[in-house]
């Protein structure tokens, strides 16, 4: 008897699990919004995604997010991996079917956290033309209605062991990473919106970070839901 066929079956159904619980699969499930709901869309990158978080369905930061919020709150995941703000660089979140599906989604609040891969040198053409694009993004959103808005500054980008210069994994560069936090905190300040510092959250935790060194690990996740779910609250007055 041929057990080939069996066993490739196998193979790939265990691959295939293998991907998806560690967020390698952009396969997502948002909770279905009930009535009465305050809506959260986390718009973002792979950080917000939750590429190559372990155990990925329970352990990305909108899920952990959902939980910390309770019931009183829908919480979506809009992250797309290696997506930028940009609209000339090699992916921009605006040609996204997430971007549509969270402008769709309607939030009461945004939480927006983008920009890493826009330092790649590659997708870089300055701090003027990084916060037009940024801004035109964020406008895209505060033209379908009112909402709360909280922007949140990119993680912290870790050289390699034995490097200080240069650029890190996935090409993203340090000094402009330092660049565009500085834009979003200025973004933050001239339009009155809440300011998640998560670059600082993450500058001395280099315990929140994968292999990698660049995406966060489920405990970096966490704390990046933590940190939200704090700000969101106070905000709130609850």
């Amino acid at each position: 008897m041929d057990f080939t066929f069996p066993v490739i079956v196998v193979a790939a159904v265990i691959f295939g699990l293998f991907v998806y619980y560690n967020g390698y699969s952009y396969i997502r499930h948002n909770p279905e919004v009930r009535e009465n709901q305050i809506k959260v869309a986390c718009v973002g990158d792979s950080i917000t995604y939750g590429f190559a978080v372990s155990n990925w369905p329970q352990n990305n930061y909108p899920r952990q997010l959902q939980i910390l919020m309770g019931d009183n709150y829908n919480v979506a995941n809009f992250g797309v991996s290696g997506c930028s703000v940009g609209r000339k660089t090699d992916f921009p979140y605006l040609k996204t079917k997430e971007y549509l599906d969270s402008l769709k989604y309607k939030p009461d609040i945004l939480v927006f956290m983008m920009g890493s891969n826009d330092s790649k040198s590659n997708n870089w053409t300055g701090r003027e033309r990084f916060k037009e694009d940024y801004l035109n993004l964020l406008d895209s959103y505060v033209q379908e209605g009112t909402m709360k808005i909280y922007l949140c500054t990119v993680s912290k980008a870790n050289f390699p062991k034995g490097r200080t210069s240069g650029m890190t994994n996935y090409g993203v560069q340090p000094k402009v990473i330092e660049e565009i936090v500085d834009i979003i905190k200025e973004v933050a300040r001239e339009r009155n919106y809440e300011l998640i510092d998560i670059n600082k959250l993450t500058a001395d935790n280099r315990n929140f970070f994968g292999m990698d060194i660049v995406h966060l690990n489920k405990d970096g996740a966490l704390a990046l839901a933590e940190k939200v779910y704090e700000h969101i609250r106070t905000s709130e007055g609850e």
